[in-house]
């Protein structure tokens, strides 16, 4: 069946399904379904002249819709700490992001406590510095932690 299909290639990760029938063929017209946009939002009817240019104008739309959708989920559920009480609570919810100037062993502790590691250190760092929520000595840079699940 129809429904089926779609669903098996929408598994499959699809981002675009094409639909072409007799009427399609008869109108000079096909239908594009977004994946990233269900229901009748994501469907729309264009013509075949110049398909291939709206399906790569369609492709680069869904992948901007997608990037800030993560991007946004991100920045939502990465939370600002200042003292280790703080982070505790926020990794049990997301990603802390807070000044570091731990050591591997203040690290492996922090890892034993509440099972969070370092993430990354993000390649745009605040300029200045700041306090290290942990240890509470001087740091020089932002360190994202969070938990593996």
């Amino acid at each position: 069946t129809p429904g089926f299909k779609f669903n098996d290639w929408e598994l499959r990760g699809v981002p675009v399904r094409i639909e072409i029938g007799p009427r399609d063929v008869a109108n000079n017209s096909v239908a594009l379904a977004r994946r990233d946009v269900p229901g009748r939002e994501g469907k729309r009817f264009v013509s075949q002249d110049g398909l291939a240019q709206t399906v790569q104008q369609l492709l680069d739309d869904i992948q901007a819709n997608l990037l800030a959708r993560a991007t946004k989920f991100r920045d939502d559920n990465t939370h600002d700490v200042t003292d280790y009480d703080e982070f505790q609570t926020a990794v049990q919810t997301g990603f802390a992001k807070g000044w570091w100037a731990g050591s591997n062993d203040d690290e492996q502790r922090v890892k034993e406590e509440t099972k969070a590691t370092i993430r990354c250190f993000p390649l745009k760092q605040p300029g200045g510095g700041g306090t290290c929520f942990y240890t509470g000595k001087p740091a020089d840079k932002v360190a994202i932690f969070g938990r593996s699940y």
